[in-house]
């Protein structure tokens, strides 16, 4: 048995620039050039399988469709309501929290993602992640009656509210699966579905009374970490992990990114090629690392299996 569970969790949207404002018309160089000549070798080397979060307006390209129906890969959902029926329209800046919007507005942009994934990939989506991690407190029933069995929009120590969510926040949130509250995501409850957690975790400045609050704490995250800051990330969660009371699960470790960051151009940050390669490069030492370990790396779908008491 693995020594633990590594998965690589991929917002698969369409093509952004400078301050993630929307190319129009949609592009999709991301998952063209990024899913099919950059990171599918890349997973494909170490023998990995990586989780693709699929966006509704990527659902609507033939092109995109065909690579990520190629790719060696797990397929989940990902919602950007913009950008989903009904009322769907591609905006300047995919801006919405999920979690804002009235209960029938989220069951219905949910049901319509979750058909059209269905209609494109034939067959229905298990994994699932908000766009700008806006789950709320309607979601998880939501999801649980479409069929989910896997929910990764909590983010641990984060608190969106400077990003127009006030409230939006996972101040004690665990950094292990575990099954949510229902109506309270980022609380252990009785919600079926398992709650994949980011792997995040505070810096020790962070505790400080005032700088600590302007600090965000680390990501396992190659656009925001070097990847020798992503192994030892990696290895204070596992050890942290072992320490644990309660069932003895095997650790899992969450990383997440978009598919255009490891493009030049296509969003904030990788703005040359040289960029995008180091985003690559840090992603790769993560993934040495895993197969170094015996970690092994796999979907978000292929957890409610791993995790099976």
């Amino acid at each position: 048995m693995p020594r633990a569970y590594l998965t690589v969790t991929i917002d698969t949207e369409c093509d952004k620039g400078p301050g993630w404002r929307v190319e129009k018309p949609a592009a999709f160089a991301g998952v063209t050039d990024g899913v099919a000549r950059r990171l599918e070798p890349l997973f494909q080397s170490f023998g990995a399988r990586g989780t693709y979060l699929v966006s509704g307006e990527v659902l609507e390209d033939p092109a995109s469709v065909e690579v990520l129906l190629a790719a060696k890969a797990d397929l989940g959902a990902h919602l950007h309501g913009e950008t989903v029926a009904p009322d769907a329209y591609l905006p300047d800046i995919t801006s919405q929290f999920q979690r804002d919007l009235p209960e029938p507005v989220e069951r219905a942009k949910l049901t319509s993602l979750t058909a059209g994934f269905s209609a494109a990939f034939g067959r229905p989506p298990l994994a699932f992640r908000a766009g700008r991690f806006g789950v709320g407190r309607h979601t998880l029933r939501i999801l649980s009656e479409l069929g989910y069995a896997v929910e990764s929009s909590v983010t641990p120590h984060m608190d969106w509210a400077s990003s127009g969510a006030p409230g939006l926040a996972f101040p004690d949130a665990p950094t292990q699966p575990y099954h949510p509250a229902w109506e309270e995501p980022g609380r252990v409850g009785e919600c079926p579905l398992w709650e994949v957690p980011i792997t995040i975790r505070r810096r020790w400045a962070n505790a400080l009374p005032v700088l600590g609050r302007h600090l965000e704490p680390r990501w396992l995250r190659p656009t925001h970490m070097s990847g020798r800051a992503l192994v030892g990330l990696a290895e204070d969660e596992l050890r942290d992990a072992a320490k644990r009371p309660g069932p003895r699960l095997p650790p899992v470790l969450t990383c997440m990114f978009h598919n255009v960051e490891i493009v030049p151009g296509k969003s904030p940050y990788a703005t040359s090629e040289g960029a995008a390669r180091r985003i690559l490069g840090n992603l790769a030492e993560l993934l040495a690392f895993a197969q170094r370990e015996e970690i092994r790396v796999v979907g978000l779908s292929d957890l409610p299996e791993v995790l099976a008491p």
